[in-house]
């Protein structure tokens, strides 16, 4: 699963100097260096591999123009995993395993021309140092490779970024990784998904605050800007890859974004109603189908009065029952729902109704502790109650509003809107 890319840069000097000295840099290997190249770099001695790097091809005339672009600059990852417990005898074999394999590379095109000749890294000065990535934790090789063999040849880096490609599939076949292709398809999807779920929980679409929550999911954006300020653009970097907006979803580039922000949440609330109306029907088709009327609770009044009737037999008068609801019994059905809210999607006032009409169903069974018969109707209030008496009762409201609770749809994290 091994990622890589490589160019020629003009800026060899600065390069060479970030790559070596950053913090927790390791000299991994170096080849056709003069002097002592075998431990870490120190500041003192980059004066002098710089020197080596721009004048390895001082006898080298192209066209009687200088070449500033002397240096090649490429970076290689395998992923954590493939390299986990690597000792840096072994990231030497790797680098150069992977300087081999960019020397075999040549293009040609449709005429059989060759468009891109073979390098020879293999007889140039270069320098490898492993870097630790802070954020992702992957480790990667920086290489610094002149431009210039030790003999004075140049190296034909037209098309050296797909030389790059190549070499790191053959190796990731050989070691049985996944291609380079594919792996960058799974971290845009995986990009993908990350941003579709940072718009949802933005409550408006903001520039700067898109921008923290893609930080706080461990990637890194960068905005572009035209002239006048407006935001044109954007690319969303994981680790050692970059990736263009476009390239992660045509719905999430700049100009599209805040609509995709917009339908997402009219997507939002059209669901969220539509499963409001199909739990509604349910609690009335319930409420049918067992011969009773609620009134919805109110949470300013300590009491509310529910009314019921029941048909015990069919060709029967119904018996009719009535309730006051307690204080004590609403709050430990609405303690246990808080209590649920995590695990379980429910509209509080919807399961409180509920739980109470099938409370006093049960209450209304005959040898029930608050049974009344029908007719003239009864209350529970006219009962006496013993303290033990009403313990009991607020544990049986309490094990129904777990089962009312259980009876709604668990949460689903949607991912990947828009694939």
């Amino acid at each position: 699963m091994m990622i890589a890319r490589a160019r020629a840069i003009a800026h060899g000097n600065a390069y060479t100097t970030y790559a070596t000295l950053k913090k927790n840099a390791e000299f991994v290997c170096c080849e056709n260096m003069a002097g002592d190249r075998t431990a870490a770099v120190t500041e003192d001695d980059l004066d002098d591999i710089w020197i080596q790097f721009k004048y390895a091809g001082e006898n080298y005339v192209a066209k009687g123009k200088p070449v500033t672009r002397n240096l090649i600059a490429m970076e290689v990852s395998p992923t954590k995993e493939e390299s986990k417990g690597w000792t840096l005898e072994q990231w030497n074999w790797f680098a150069h395993r992977f300087i081999e394999e960019m020397d075999k590379i040549e293009f040609k095109n449709k005429e059989g021309k060759v468009s891109s000749k073979r390098m020879d890294l293999a007889h140039s000065k270069w320098l490898a140092m492993l870097h630790h990535d802070a954020k992702s934790g992957i480790p990667h090789l920086h290489f610094m490779v002149s431009r210039f063999t030790v003999d004075g040849r140049i190296n034909d880096t037209n098309l050296i970024g797909e030389k790059a490609v190549l070499a790191a599939n053959s190796i990731n076949r050989s070691m049985g990784w996944k291609q380079s292709k594919e792996i960058s398809e799974e971290h845009k999807a995986e990009i993908k998904n990350a941003l579709y779920d940072i718009l949802r929980n933005m409550n408006r679409f903001e520039w700067n605050s898109f921008q923290r929550m893609i930080e706080k999911h461990g990637y890194s954006a960068e905005l572009r800007r035209d002239t006048e300020g407006k935001i044109v653009g954007y690319t969303i970097k994981r680790g050692n890859s970059k990736y263009n907006a476009s390239e992660i979803g045509r719905q999430l580039t700049a100009s599209r974004i805040e609509a995709t922000w917009k339908q997402l949440h009219k997507d939002m609330d059209d669901e969220a109603a539509k499963r409001k109306a199909e739990e509604q029907n349910a609690r009335k088709a319930y409420a049918e189908q067992h011969h009773f009327t609620c009134e919805p609770i109110n949470a300013d009044t300590k009491k509310k009065h529910f009314e019921f009737d029941r048909s015990i037999e069919d060709g029967k008068e119904p018996e009719h029952f009535t309730f006051d609801v307690s204080e004590n019994l609403v709050n430990a059905i609405g303690n246990t729902f808080k209590a649920l809210e995590s695990e379980f999607e429910f509209v509080l006032e919807e399961v409180m109704e509920i739980s109470l009409c099938v409370f006093f169903e049960i209450m209304s069974v005959p040898g029930g502790s608050g049974y009344s018969s029908g007719g003239g109707g009864g209350s529970n209030n006219d009962l006496p109650h013993k303290k033990k008496d009403d313990d009991d009762e607020l544990l049986r409201a309490k094990r129904i509003a777990r089962a009312v609770a259980k009876c709604c749809p668990r949460k689903i994290i949607r991912r990947g809107y828009g694939r």
